[in-house]
């Protein structure tokens, strides 16, 4: 009898876990208004979703934080700013574990771990200037400049350190949920190297 309770309490923790990871998983997308005065809208759950983006190197949860919109704008004025399937080119064969060739065409071994080891905000989030985003007709933008540092360890046992300053971009956008109701969440609108 013991043995038999034992297997229903172990059958249920079990069958809720998945429960869990679906209520975890969604942790980010926290349902608000952008208009109501006791929320205050938390644009900065865009470089969480980021970091965890990246260091998961999840391809799906990169895409999903990136607004259709999305543009991002190197330093150099030269230099052609990447646009959302651009970006998510790049990053899809960063985040594939694969081998690649670099645009000289030398091999560039595979990433096999990305970690960061920092992600400030150096100045807090505020709203945007309506002449500041010209790329995206989206109104409610914020934006923060954040330093960032990682490092990319590769298969063949070698670091590459990246970082820098940015400007990044963030707006909340209404999205359906699975069963159809509505509910706000922050994208990732751009980013600028400074």
């Amino acid at each position: 009898m013991y043995k038999r309770y034992s297997v229903r309490i172990l059958i249920i923790i079990l069958s809720t876990i998945p429960v869990m990871a679906l209520f975890t998983g969604c942790a980010t997308d926290l349902p608000f208004g952008p208009d109501d005065p006791v929320v205050r809208p938390a644009p900065g759950i865009v470089l969480v979703a980021l970091q965890d983006a990246y260091e998961s190197m999840s391809i799906e949860a990169y895409t999903n934080l990136l607004h259709p919109d999305y543009r991002f704008m190197f330093a150099d004025p030269l230099k052609v700013a990447y646009e959302r399937d651009d970006d998510l080119a790049s990053t899809r064969r960063m985040f594939s574990g694969v081998d690649q060739k670099n645009s000289a065409g030398q091999d560039a071994p595979a990433v096999a771990s990305i970690a960061f080891n920092s992600l400030k905000i150096l100045e807090d989030w505020e709203p945007v200037d309506a002449d500041e985003v010209t790329w995206s007709d989206e109104t409610e933008v914020w934006r923060a400049v954040i330093r960032y540092g990682f490092v990319l360890n590769l298969k063949n046992g070698r670091k590459i350190s990246a970082g820098g300053r940015q400007i990044v971009y963030a707006v909340a956008v209404k999205t359906e949920d699975w069963d159809g109701s509505l509910y706000w969440r922050w994208q990732l609108l751009g980013q600028r190297d400074q």
